[in-house]
């Protein structure tokens, strides 16, 4: 049974015996006699780094044993030395760390229970059996915050069974034997199999992302240190980009992208307003003497309008009514009829002017390539 050191989560480097060592899909499984490696658990991913030159891909458990999946080969028996990857482990220390922080205060004001737990590589998520409003979660956070600025210890005990009968302590699972307890002094008690900081101060900070209703309770997303720090630079810079774009200061881009979605809608009403009057205009100037097939041509109109002037036009015709927009290369069109079945005969209009679109019996859609000339010539055959 491998020999656990990861308690001590400073503890990166250490030297192992090699047990035994199984070729497996994309690598080898390796057992130790000691290892400060964290198997996965508990919603945390394993250690990586290296061993005796070679490297770790995951670390997890299987039948009781510390696996460590490596690139290479390791010699059995042999003597190696661990480099558990220092900055993976610090993030997510920081992050398991903070989650335990924030939650000590969630289940103290409220009593929820944090009933699933997943650390990402962009985000933790924590499910809580209730529902939390933002000016709870706000304050907890806030707590959350001020503890790190206290520098509170964190402690890892392993109480006995008669000890643990009398302890309050938060878990997701019912143990009463080697039974790992993470305590953050005066705020939190929780059983944990991860690696954790020996104090508040290291988390860094505490960042509340997002939370929204999940199964009758709530989903929170938080970062914490150097994983927070890094979101909150690069949303700072896009903020200072559109604060740029916008000549406005950063504080007060809001209020400045709420002016321009307002002048936005006004320009699209007019936009509107003018497309309408432009229909209007075409529909009041529409005359088919003949009843045949018979084409219009427009431009900067939308779809919408163009079939408003297909409804119309196909009044005029006992064959199919084309209405054409004009764009930078060929024309959108929409092609209306009451006696032609124009979903059989899309293929060939399509074949015949270089376009590509379809629908119903009685409408089509889509865009050609031809031109106006060969348009109109095609539509005395139909």
């Amino acid at each position: 049974m491998t020999e656990k050191l990861f308690d001590d989560g400073s503890l990166l480097e250490f030297d192992a015996v090699v047990l035994s060592c199984t070729e497996i899909k994309k690598g080898y499984e390796v057992v130790l006699d000691r290892s400060a490696f964290f198997p996965e658990g508990g919603g945390q991913a394993g250690d990586i780094g290296t061993l005796g030159g070679t490297e770790v891909l995951d670390t997890y458990e299987k039948n009781g044993e510390v696996i460590h999946k490596t690139k290479s080969a390791l010699e059995v028996g042999a003597r190696v030395h661990g480099c558990v990857n220092a900055d993976v482990r610090l993030r997510r220390m920081q992050n398991h760390s903070g989650e335990h922080l924030i939650m000590g205060f969630i289940h103290e004001k409220l009593g929820y229970e944090n009933v699933g737990f997943h650390l990402g590589s962009s985000e933790v998520t924590l499910d809580l059996n209730g529902v939390i409003s933002d000016d709870d979660l706000k304050e907890c956070e806030q707590k959350a915050n001020e503890a790190i600025a206290k520098d509170v210890p964190i402690t890892i005990t392993y109480p006995d069974s008669e000890a643990l009968s009398s302890m309050q302590y938060r878990s997701k699972l019912e143990m009463t034997e080697n039974v790992r307890i993470v305590t953050i002094e005066g705020i939190d008690v929780c059983a944990c199999c991860a690696p954790h900081l020996s104090s508040t101060g290291k988390i860094g900070i505490v960042k509340v992302l997002s939370s929204e209703s999940y199964k009758g309770g709530t989903r929170v997303h938080i970062l914490c240190g150097l994983d927070a720090f890094e979101i909150f630079r690069q949303r700072m810079d896009t903020v200072s980009q559109i604060s740029k774009l916008l000549s406005s200061k950063p504080e007060k881009t809001a209020a400045a992208v709420e002016r321009l979605l307002g002048e936005n809608n006004e320009l699209k009403r007019q936009i509107s307003d003018i497309e309408k009057q432009k229909a209007q205009e075409i529909i009041d100037g529409l005359k088919n003497d003949g009843r045949g097939s018979f084409c219009v041509f427009t431009k900067g109109i939308s779809r919408d309008v163009m079939r408003e002037i297909a409804n119309k036009a196909v009044l005029l015709t006992d064959g199919a009514a084309g209405v054409f927009g004009e764009e930078a290369q060929g024309f959108s069109y929409i092609i209306a009829s009451q006696s032609v079945a124009l979903r059989a005969k899309s293929k060939e209009i399509n074949g015949a002017l270089g376009g590509k679109g379809g629908g119903s019996d009685q409408m089509i859609q889509g865009s050609v390539t031809a031109d106006k000339a060969a348009i109109e010539e095609y539509f005395k055959t139909i």
